[in-house]
């Protein structure tokens, strides 16, 4: 009789003990979006957790980085964008210190300087043109910016695109330099990259979003799910889960960019082909700098042209008038390609050669390539550099006006449409045999023209 006493006592104890509630393991979610049922349940939704005073998850902010990373970059004070301004003065000036006068290195004066010799390049030489490109990559740049490499087309090219563009400014630049791989899904980014040799995605950099985003996070914390390169900048490689359901959207990729904001100094966004995908749309929404890579197809170029003039209708004109087009092509079909997008409006375009290493689907490993591929490739981030630079330098302008003259469109200013991909099909279409690059007004009504897609 005792002994059942004393049982139902213990039961009462353990039922009103209520100082921490029991925890299943296996139910816990381990990082945020997993698809693995084995580790992800409903457990923080039950828990009801919101955002306070420590950053917790919320509706709004469901990884945990802050209102105030989330809210955007800070623009560069006038001391910054005075400083771009000053800096680029002095690039037209004068040449930096060595790119006239340190020898050459290249052609039959480097051989000769290789026994002893000290010649120096050739003023207009590709060596000299090459340094001068490297030392408009160095240019400072304040705040982060975001350069956003993008075609809806697939195969066009915009993976070796950020690969180089990642490598070769975090070369010239000290690194700091990140290529994010943006797709919802299974990007191929880490799998051109030189070196990935662990298996951290972006999964893991949301994971630890919060603690990466508050001020007492760790300098080195994000490296630890970055992949190191030999020209030291880093890829954050995407979801890489096979049969995967979860998708990379817009809270994923608010914080991503919150978190790499606080940590690097320049971040290279690899897009998917899904034009109206979130991440793809928040991508070009928050983009400093569009880069959208062709080759000589008739059918990636309209799908690039499509892509710049449905961002120009979006609201984001200047965004779309700023793109770098990188063309790789091979002999007449090069220039062709330049020229019917000059006739479109679109005036920065540089010509790559085209580079089978980049072409075999292999790693890209900036060491291995020809000359003449890496020149041409630091020519592109070079002119990304300058356009980004140029982007800063307009603000803050002593004297401003709002009358700004724009004849760069075919059709007038009144017209509500833009006409890149037009101006393309009259390029390419019957008025292309005796008019290469006219397209004004004075010929027949667009209406009855029918270029045959």
């Amino acid at each position: 009789m005792d002994n059942n006493l004393e049982t139902d006592a213990d039961s009462v104890e353990r039922d009103d003990y209520t100082a921490e509630q029991p925890v299943d393991l296996r139910r816990q979610r381990l990082r945020i979006g997993s698809d693995n049922p084995e580790i992800s349940s409903d457990t923080d939704t039950e828990q009801g957790t919101s955002a306070g005073d420590d950053g917790a998850l919320d509706g709004s902010d469901p990884y945990g980085v802050g209102e105030q990373n989330l809210a955007g970059p800070i623009e560069p004070s006038a001391d910054e964008v005075a400083a771009v301004r000053e800096a680029r003065l002095a690039m037209l000036l004068k040449p930096a210190a060595g790119v006239h006068t340190d020898p050459a290195r290249w052609g039959w004066r480097g051989r000769a300087n290789a026994f002893g010799f000290r010649l120096r390049p050739h003023r207009r030489s590709t060596e000299v043109a090459y340094r001068q490109a490297v030392e408009r990559i160095r240019q400072p740049l304040p705040g982060t910016p975001v350069v956003v490499v993008a075609n809806p087309k697939g195969g066009s090219g915009k993976t070796p695109a950020a690969v180089l563009l990642s490598a070769l400014l975090g070369r010239h630049r000290g690194g700091r330099v990140v290529a994010w791989d943006a797709h919802e899904a299974c990007g191929s980014l880490a799998a051109r990259a030189a070196c990935c040799p662990s298996e951290h995605t972006v999964w893991d950099v949301l994971g630890h979003a919060h603690e990466l985003c508050t001020a007492n996070a760790d300098a080195s914390g994000l490296a630890r799910f970055l992949q190191r390169q030999p020209t030291l900048d880093e890829i954050l490689a995407s979801d890489q889960t096979p049969g995967g359901s979860v998708c990379i959207g817009r809270d994923e990729c608010a914080a991503i960019l919150a978190v790499l904001r606080r940590h690097r100094e320049v971040v290279i966004v690899d897009t998917g082909n899904n034009d109206r995908a979130e991440g793809f749309r928040w991508a070009i929404t928050h983009a400093t700098q569009l880069v959208v890579p062709i080759i000589g197809r008739r059918d990636v170029i309209v799908s690039a042209l499509r892509l710049l003039d449905g961002i120009a209708e979006d609201g984001y004109e200047d965004l779309a008038a700023r793109a770098v087009i990188t063309v790789c092509g091979a002999g007449p079909q090069q220039s062709g390609i330049v020229e019917t997008l000059a006739a479109a409006g679109i005036s920065r375009v540089v010509a790559v050669p085209f580079d089978p290493g980049l072409a075999s689907g292999e790693r890209i490993v900036v060491s291995r390539m020809g000359r003449d591929s890496v020149r041409a490739w630091t020519e592109v981030a070079a002119t990304v550099a300058d356009s980004v630079a140029e982007t800063l330098a307009a603000r803050h302008l002593p004297m401003q006006t709002r009358f700004v003259p724009d004849t760069r469109w075919a059709a007038g200013a009144d017209e509500t449409t833009h006409h890149r991909l037009l101006t393309y099909a009259l390029h390419e279409g019957q008025f292309s045999r005796t008019q290469k690059t006219r397209t004004s007004g004075s010929h027949a009504p667009v209406d009855d023209f029918d270029p045959g897609w």
